[in-house]
């Protein structure tokens, strides 16, 4: 069944600790020919406690002319909030980008605070969907290093004292004043389902993917906790309009397509359904044609 893959990342580094060691360009072509993905949503990233990320220009000049692959471009809201701005601008009025990331949480931010509100002006102006990282923050700092009391970020882990701006209810204001821009928060919101479903249920302009639920081939894959993250979906489903509002996504190269497909395959869908958080819920965000 065609998929289109609505939250992925690329890499030209090794990778340790994950499912694969790479996650290139190539690796990420032959994933979709394999689980015959029509279209992979790639996200910039912008992630200054790490001193890390894949800027917007990078991304794009790796997806240059390749029809597979979308971009959503992001920027660094604590640092460079008028200079990442006017870049996302441009991007937009040049038709180069299909969705706007941010990552509050991982940035010092409130995504409700009336600064960045030009962000989702820009978005509604070019209809452009807008994504949040929602859930769980993962340390900028080894295990390791902050067994040892070792921190790159200060005197400690700074994420750890941020998870309150991931949090489902820190979208409401943005949701709220934008109502015709449509916000995906993703992952879930894990572990913060009920809280995600209760906006959800509010607002109907919020969707989100099944991305990033566990890091593939590591002990938090174990079956008991993938049959929690199936039953959750299942809720989300259950919700009115539900099946229309949530979406197929691995987070790659966190998690597997094969773990993301068997999520969505576990719940028994009829065909139309699984269609639906498959591709064409996402195929209608991206503005995409079905043929």
């Amino acid at each position: 069944m065609r998929k289109i893959d609505f939250h992925a990342h690329t890499s030209v580094h090794k990778l340790w600790g994950l499912h694969t060691q790479t996650a290139t360009i190539s690796d990420l072509v032959k994933l979709a020919a394999k689980h015959d993905l029509k279209k992979i949503v790639l996200l910039a990233t912008y992630f200054p406690f790490k001193g890390s990320g894949l800027k917007n220009q990078e991304l794009l000049d790796r997806i240059s002319g390749n029809p597979l692959f979308c971009m959503f471009a992001s920027l660094d809201v604590q640092n460079n909030f008028e200079q990442g701005l006017q870049e996302l601008r441009e991007l937009a009025k040049q038709g180069k980008i299909c969705g706007i990331k941010l990552y509050p949480g991982y940035q010092v931010f409130s995504p409700s605070d009336p600064k960045v509100f030009p962000v989702y002006q820009l978005a509604r102006e070019f209809a452009l969907p807008v994504m949040f990282h929602g859930g769980e923050l993962h340390h900028c700092c080894q295990e390791e290093d902050r067994k040892q009391g070792r921190f790159r970020c200060g005197q400690a882990c700074k994420i750890d004292q941020l998870g309150h701006l991931a949090q489902p209810e820190s979208f409401v204001g943005a949701i709220k004043n934008f109502p015709t821009v449509n916000f995906i928060i993703s992952h879930l919101a894990n572990p913060y389902f009920e809280e995600l479903r209760q906006i959800m249920s509010l607002y109907p302009n919020v969707y989100t993917d099944i991305s990033g639920q566990f890091i593939s081939a590591t002990s938090e894959a174990y079956p008991e906790y993938q049959q929690l993250i199936i039953s959750e979906i299942r809720k989300f489903l259950e919700m009115p309009q539900g099946i229309y509002r949530v979406m197929f996504g691995t987070d790659f190269p966190i998690q597997s397509h094969e773990d993301s497909v068997s999520l969505i395959e576990s719940l028994n869908l009829s065909a139309d359904d699984a269609e639906k958080i498959y591709f064409s819920n996402a195929a209608k965000l991206l503005k995409l044609t079905e043929d």
